[in-house]
């Protein structure tokens, strides 16, 4: 077994010592901010460009069209619209003023009628793509027809166009807006 050092008596220290922070004396006239004084930028222009760098959605990005397709149903009131991906996730969710009439718990319904609607279009998309691909391999028939929508689960266009005018007429058959 190891033998410990001996005892020094410099080793008493305080423990509250490392609380106790050197300053070192200063003038009063100068601040530690004087020091940010080096970074400013004086010209506005470069300051516009700096902020605009920042800006996560530029004005010019905003305009251009997705880059992906994007598959968009809003309900015959239309207090609700659902874009969708390609593949069936929510892009954005937009409500129109009419919904604070609306009770959280029909709003929340809504919100779901719809996106699944917007979910089956996107995924008829889907449907039309991989028939498309198919038919350029050369494989057009009914077998390709049972594989997209049996085992793949993929609603033709015509098939969620259906659902949808279904969903619409069963749902809003009482609204005359």
């Amino acid at each position: 077994m190891a033998d410990s050092p001996p005892h020094d008596p410099e080793d008493d220290h305080d423990d509250l010592a490392a609380l106790e922070f050197f300053t070192p004396d200063v003038d009063a006239s100068v601040s530690v901010f004087d020091a940010f004084g080096d970074y400013v930028v004086d010209d506005d222009s470069m300051t516009a460009d700096v902020l605009d760098a920042l800006d996560p959605r530029p004005y010019e990005a905003a305009a251009e069209e997705p880059s992906v397709p994007l598959f968009t149903v809003t309900n015959p009131p239309g207090t609700v619209t659902v874009t969708t991906f390609m593949d069936g996730r929510v892009n954005r969710i937009e409500l129109s003023p009419k919904v604070t009439t609306m009770t959280e718990s029909s709003l929340a319904d809504e919100i779901v009628v719809i996106a699944r609607l917007a979910t089956q279009d996107a995924r008829s998309a889907q449907y039309s793509f991989m028939l498309d691909g198919m038919r350029e391999q050369g494989h057009d028939n009914a077998a390709t027809h049972d594989f997209l929508t049996r085992d793949l689960d993929l609603p033709s266009p015509d098939q969620a166009q259906a659902a949808r005018a279904q969903v619409f007429a069963t749902r809003y058959a009482s609204n005359h807006d």
